[in-house]
């Protein structure tokens, strides 16, 4: 079955249809439907971040690993048994998400991912990115701690670790293919090379999304993520975003990363003043750094693998516009008078965006490469 030959056909169609399907299912809950689901916003929290986040790393992380490492791709039977371990997670925690089998079979998934990507990073001694597995292992913690523990802690938790790993992976990948880019057309003023000030960039990263967690919203994690949002502005001014506004596919990397320092400088306002809340912190991370940084790796990832050309077609252009404009109604609608014409609009915007993700992924899913 041409399903199971990839990672990223199966996975990446599941995770926009996912996504684009639950937040309209959130927003029914938020209106007043909650005898469908016994704790919505639980589960609204736990489907984004440990539901839909994971589905699109495992299709990164088994599409991307076989690169890194010169091995074959997972074969058929255990990529299909994945992935099925990811939709009888999904499916469980909306009809159970309180019985205990239900929990384990979802916090089981992430283990499962970071123990086979690391079984390939040793077999190759790709020493360089065993963090990326520890990582993974570290979001499946969270995960544990939100269902098991302290929710509260568990999601900080989860938010600051997704933080770390899209500060990251799109600090590896957007200046590079912007970089390759640039050069294959002879122009000039290409992206620097990772550099120290890149190092302490992702230092001072690091240190607010610990900060966050041990400390929460307070003085010490303000003025850390006050200078985090200021690192991450100057690396990312440094990429020369606009040198590539003319490819979508590539500009949207780097806007997809703007998210991370507007997060920061909202942890910071939080934590510092009553200017921005906690809930504007968390979807400023989750709609606009996850949900633009996963969509537009994972499209590149999708045309790519497929044998097709990199380049944005209309309908790729629409839903990264919806996604980052559905982003802005969501984190701006504290601020509004009536926030809840600003929820449902950007709720509905960010979900079609991922529903026309699927649309885009679906199609090449299921047809052999070009």
């Amino acid at each position: 079955m041409i399903l199971l030959t990839g990672a990223y056909r199966l996975f990446f169609p599941a995770a926009g249809l996912l996504a684009g399907i639950a937040i309209p299912l959130w927003l029914v809950l938020y209106m007043g439907a909650a005898d469908l689901v016994e704790d919505p916003l639980a589960w609204h929290q736990h489907e984004m971040l440990w539901g839909y986040l994971p589905a699109a790393l495992a299709g990164f992380l088994f599409t991307a690993i076989p690169n890194w490492t010169r091995r074959p791709p997972l074969s058929p039977a255990p990529l299909g048994a994945l992935f099925a371990q990811w939709l009888l997670a999904r499916i469980l925690m909306f009809l159970a998400p309180e019985a205990f089998i239900s929990q384990l079979i979802a916090v089981a998934f992430l283990p499962t991912v970071a123990g086979l990507a690391l079984r390939e990073l040793v077999a190759s001694d790709n020493r360089r990115n065993f963090v990326v597995a520890a990582m993974v292992m570290l979001l499946a913690i969270s995960q544990a701690v939100f269902l098991w523990a302290d929710a509260e802690l568990g999601l900080t938790m989860g938010f600051a670790l997704a933080f770390v790993l899209m500060a990251q992976i799109g600090g590896r990948v957007t200046p590079a293919f912007s970089r390759n880019w640039l050069k294959a057309r002879g122009i000039a003023g290409l992206p620097p090379s990772f550099s120290p000030l890149d190092r302490v960039s992702l230092i001072i990263a690091v240190t607010a999304a610990v900060a966050w967690v041990v400390f929460g919203a307070t003085q010490v994690t303000g003025f850390v993520a006050s200078l985090a949002a200021l690192a991450l502005t100057i690396r990312l001014v440094r990429w020369r975003g606009w040198s590539v506004i003319s490819e979508p596919l590539l500009f949207a990397q780097h806007a997809a990363y703007l998210w991370l320092p507007v997060s920061m400088a909202l942890l910071a306002l939080t934590s510092l003043t009553d200017l921005s809340s906690l809930a504007q912190v968390r979807h400023a991370l989750g709609a606009g750094a996850i949900g633009t940084m996963t969509v537009i790796v994972m499209l590149r990832a999708l045309l790519g693998h497929s044998g097709r050309a990199i380049t944005a077609t209309p309908i790729d252009r629409a839903l990264l516009v919806f996604l980052h404009l559905g982003a802005v109604l969501r984190v701006v609608a504290e601020w509004a008078d009536d926030p809840m014409i600003f929820i449902h609009a950007g709720g509905t915007l960010w979900a079609l965006g991922m529903i026309l993700f699927a649309i885009r992924a679906l199609p090449i899913a299921f047809a052999p490469r070009a």
